[in-house]
């Protein structure tokens, strides 16, 4: 009895011990990561004001494998909200507060459902031209006596490994000029492989009276490409607009995805409505590669972020010029599967 009355009194005095001990313990704290990554400014924010994307490089996102998420809004713009649920790591969420864009993010994080948010941001700052200094930072209460757990445990550390985590995640990633020439090279000679050996009667050959031909789809091609570009040279004379980044509703991805998407259907313009006039595939790719060799030159000559700093409206809304260069290459994409229909078609000249 007396046993268990000593180990009582024990247990309570260090309780009480590490209650005075919390008293002078802060209640607030504050942890950090900072890095360079060899990664353009504008990529690297890109990245990092996608709040999805700490799942690739985050700490608490690797503990548990099994953590549930559910998404409110937009990623990437003001009021997304991005909540889980892990018996690992607990509960919590972070909500998007502020974008200043190619500068910093500000995120309320609400740790283990607390009502009130740490307040969370990153920053990035090109500190070359293919350089970026980017930090991630966090600083919040804890309300006493739970202030005791910074006595053992430093949140320091997760946010040092999370931007280390980034720098490997982002420069192992392709960068979006080298994505955009592979991409073009790719519907280059997808297309040149879909015509090779056509002869004149196959390329006039028309399925219907309203379809088109497969000269036709060539002479579109160059025409589209030829007449955004332009468009494209033009923006670029206007002044950055970086404060629409945030009325960019689709990805990158997104718009090649919708670009290639055969089973929707979309009227050409008079003026890029074509009258067949290739009558050779040796011709049409000749005129595609001499045009494409300017876009080749702009894309390798102009800055990331001079591409993602302007944006324009476009058919699917607010763009990057980036985005209006996939679109075009996409496009290319589009009519080669189109000219794949046209050849399987029981008519088509042997």
């Amino acid at each position: 009895m007396k046993f268990l009355k000593y180990t009582l009194f024990t247990v309570l005095g260090i309780i009480v011990l590490l209650l005075i001990v919390a008293l002078f313990v802060p209640k607030t704290f504050h942890a950090e990561g900072t890095t360079v990554i060899n990664k353009p400014n504008a990529e690297v924010f890109n990245y990092v004001k996608h709040v999805k994307n700490q799942e690739n490089f985050g700490v608490w996102f690797k503990m548990d494998p099994n953590i549930k998420v559910t998404e409110e809004g937009t990623d990437g713009t003001v009021g997304y909200k991005y909540k889980w649920t892990s018996d690992e790591v607990g509960n919590g969420s972070q909500v998007i507060t502020g974008i200043e864009e190619n500068q910093r993010v500000t995120i309320d994080l609400f740790l283990m459902d607390s009502a009130e948010p740490a307040k969370s941001y990153f920053t990035t700052e090109a500190v070359g031209d293919n350089q970026t200094k980017v930090s991630w930072v966090v600083n919040g209460k804890t309300p006493y006596p739970f202030n005791l757990i910074s006595l053992c445990y430093d949140m320091n550390k997760d946010f040092e490994q999370g931007v280390q985590n980034l720098k490997v995640v982002l420069e192992a990633q392709e960068s979006p000029s080298a994505f955009a020439l592979d991409y073009y090279d790719k519907t280059f000679n997808t297309l040149k492989e879909s015509i090779s050996g056509l002869t004149n009667e196959q390329l006039h050959f028309k399925p219907s009276n309203e379809a088109w031909s497969i000269s036709q789809c060539l002479e579109h091609i160059i025409l589209t490409e030829n007449m955004i570009f332009k468009m494209i040279k033009e923006n670029m004379e206007k002044p950055v607009n970086p404060e629409r980044r945030q009325e960019i509703k689709f990805s990158d991805s997104e718009i090649i995805a919708m670009a290639t998407d055969r089973s929707k259907k979309y009227k050409a313009p008079e003026i890029l409505i074509a009258k067949g006039k290739y009558n050779a595939p040796e011709t049409a790719m000749n005129d595609l590669k001499t045009q494409r060799e300017e876009i080749y030159s702009f894309i390798k000559n102009t800055s990331t972020d001079d591409l993602r700093n302007r944006v324009n409206d476009s058919p699917a809304g607010a763009t990057d010029v980036y985005q209006s260069l996939l679109f075009l290459a996409a496009h290319t994409a589009r009519h080669t599967l189109q000219i794949e229909e046209i050849k399987t078609n029981t008519d088509f000249p042997k």
